[in-house]
């Protein structure tokens, strides 16, 4: 009797969900559960059956005829409404969803990084929340020293009470290199892409919040021509071989000597704008030979070895890349600005 009931439901439902119109579907009602259909009889049929089988096969017949009674129910609905008034074509191809595409500057920095990885550098990644030890102090900048108050930035409460670590979000990537140093020995060439927090006026050409990526040589021999060398490909790689570049002589706490790297500006043409500060050259990046101090932060010996570093705003060679006169322009959610940038 159960077999005979379970076959009676799979054949209604199977019925009910092929049904194209009301008409198909009242007679499908009047087969399954009229006074003279099969269901019925089986629940009329019920009292003669053993009185142990009785509770079983009862209940089982009246969720059964519950079950076809609300399909039946759905599907008229659905008839009725017009919803399962058209035929499917399972042929037709579907509607490709949206896609979401990087961000201009998550376009740029991968742009960045292939070329140095080109050029057999290792990508290394550190911590936004950093302690002043090693923000400031390994990288020679002391507590005391005059050139803190040029990096001033924004400090963080830790959230272990007992910790005594002073917490900043970091002014710069350099912290990860002298990390990246404890498991290594030179030589080595590393970068560190990241975002860093300054607190910084904000302008066409600065803000509080920016991407840097920081690069890091060390071995024996290093020498200054090697610094320029390395930064002259990176900028021919990225903007052609036409452009334009000066150095400048700049100070720098962790480097010795240090310096700037100055492009012609792409924006205006050297002509004067509000991105160069009606200069004509734009401030590229810092540069310089790794200070023998930090060397030995790092504890190598000075006199073995040397080395240099470097650190690229993102979002200023951006700017000059695209053409954009705002560096404000990344961070607004304009998508006027970000559809322009539609990489996958």
């Amino acid at each position: 009797m159960r077999h005979r009931l379970e076959k009676l439901q799979k054949e209604a439902l199977e019925k009910i969900l092929s049904a194209n119109d009301l008409k198909t579907l009242a007679a499908i009602e009047t087969q399954f559960l009229s006074r003279k259909s099969e269901l019925i009889s089986v629940l009329r049929g019920v009292k003669d059956l053993p009185a142990a089988d009785r509770p079983m096969i009862g209940q089982l017949a009246n969720t059964i005829r519950g079950q076809i009674q609300a399909q039946l129910n759905k599907k008229k609905s659905s008839l009725e409404s017009g919803r399962d008034s058209f035929a499917v074509d399972a042929s037709l191809p579907g509607q490709e969803p949206d896609r979401g595409y990087l961000h201009p500057l998550s376009q740029f920095m991968r742009r960045v990084i292939r070329i140095f990885h080109s050029m057999g550098f290792e990508v290394v990644e550190g911590r936004e929340v950093e302690n002043t030890e090693y923000n400031f102090e390994l990288l020679n900048i002391k507590a005391d020293h005059p050139a803190r108050d040029l990096w001033d930035t924004f400090y963080v409460e830790a959230p272990d009470k007992k910790n005594t670590d002073e917490l900043v979000l970091r002014t710069h990537t350099s912290p990860a290199q002298i990390r990246a140093m404890e498991t290594r020995r030179p030589p080595i060439r590393l970068i560190v892409p990241g975002r860093v927090f300054r607190h910084e006026a904000t302008d066409a050409s600065h803000e509080a919040t920016f991407y840097q990526c920081e690069g890091l040589v060390i071995g024996q021999g290093v020498a200054v021509s090697d610094l320029i060398g390395t930064l002259k490909l990176f900028l021919q790689e990225l903007f052609g071989q036409s452009v334009q570049i000066r150095l400048r002589p700049e100070y720098y706490p962790f480097v010795e000597p240090g310096m700037d790297v100055d492009m012609r500006c792409l924006i205006c043409k050297g002509e004067g704008c509000s991105v160069c500060r009606r200069r004509g050259w734009l401030e590229m990046l810092g540069s310089g030979m790794v200070h023998p101090q930090v060397l030995q932060n790092m504890n190598l010996d000075p006199r073995r070895y040397s080395g240099f570093a470097f650190g690229l705003g993102i979002d200023r060679l951006m700017m000059l890349f695209h053409g954009i006169d705002d560096i404000r322009a990344s961070f607004v959610n304009d998508f006027r600005f970000l559809h322009q940038f539609t990489q996958r």
